[in-house]
């Protein structure tokens, strides 16, 4: 029996042979090599007490005793926290992207951000009685409850803007 996909070629586009893998020693290789495959394990920095060690052994030889309690401390972070770094392995992309000026993450767009503010506002405006009573004076509030009673009957309003926004039927539906 030929272990070749029609359905998978046509779709995928590529050549494939399958494998029925069951409980048995390749499903764990195939595990294991794809567990560590993602987790990228680091192999230089397998023994991280004693890299803190050599720091901490290098920390006591240089710190002179008329020196702060405090500052020995922080020295003492800032030199660990170096001896980490300076045994820690780097992907190749992520050291191009650092020294080509890219920052941390790859982004294909520019995101717009969205201000609350001007949309609270619209919608304060669409349905008056989402105001706090606070907020509300007494002669502004007899304004709003016959616009509020007007836009009741409304299924979409117009927010002056291109298309309409589109409410539920009553504001007791939203609660």
């Amino acid at each position: 029996m030929n272990t070749w996909v029609p359905a998978l070629t046509v779709n995928v586009q590529c050549n494939n042979n399958i494998k029925l893998l069951s409980n048995s020693r390749e499903t764990m290789n195939v595990t294991f090599y794809i567990m560590s495959y993602q987790t990228k394990k680091q192999g230089r920095n397998f023994n991280m007490s004693a890299v803190l060690a050599k720091g901490f052994a290098y920390h006591l030889k240089r710190t002179s005793y008329n020196e702060s309690l405090r500052d020995q401390q922080r020295l003492l972070l800032f030199r660990l926290v170096n001896m980490i770094n300076l045994e820690q392995e780097l992907a190749a992309p992520m050291v191009m992207s650092y020294l080509m000026g890219w920052g941390d993450t790859y982004r294909s767009h520019w995101y717009t951000p969205i201000y609350c503010s001007s949309f609270v506002s619209r919608l304060l405006q669409a349905f008056p009685s989402l105001a706090r009573r606070g907020d509300i004076t007494k002669d502004t509030e007899a304004n709003w409850n016959e616009r509020y009673d007007s836009d009741m009957n409304k299924s979409t309003i117009d927010a002056e803007m291109p298309g309409p926004l589109i409410v539920p039927q009553t504001v007791e539906t939203m609660q």
